[in-house]
């Protein structure tokens, strides 16, 4: 089984668009003059763009760590597999042993 990492790229651009649509509104609405506007878009995009890198990175740690234990996980049942494939063989070669005895 093989684990696929979720893409976390567009989050910090996802959040900047929200963020700046959001504030964009409250400007309009409020009637700000151009100047205040665009003062208010570029500190909300700056803000919110390094708010949502920190997201993307948090959630990229998040997701190695998950990525790990899936890994551990699959190579416990693997072991666990070889273990029963093995104890199934000597089972078989010890009744095999008992067949042959009784024939001779």
């Amino acid at each position: 089984m093989k684990y696929n990492k979720p893409n976390t790229k567009p989050v910090p651009i996802l959040i900047t668009l929200a963020a700046a649509g959001i504030s964009c509104v409250i400007s309009i609405l409020q009637e700000a003059s151009f100047r205040q506007f665009v003062l208010r878009l570029l500190l909300t995009v700056v803000i919110f763009g390094i708010f949502g890198s920190l997201v993307r990175v948090f959630l990229d740690m998040g997701f190695k760590t998950d990525q790990k234990e899936e890994e551990k996980k699959a190579q416990e049942e693997a072991e666990k597999e070889a273990e029963e494939e093995s104890e199934d063989s000597d089972d078989s070669s010890e009744s095999q042993e008992e067949d042959n005895e009784e024939k001779e």
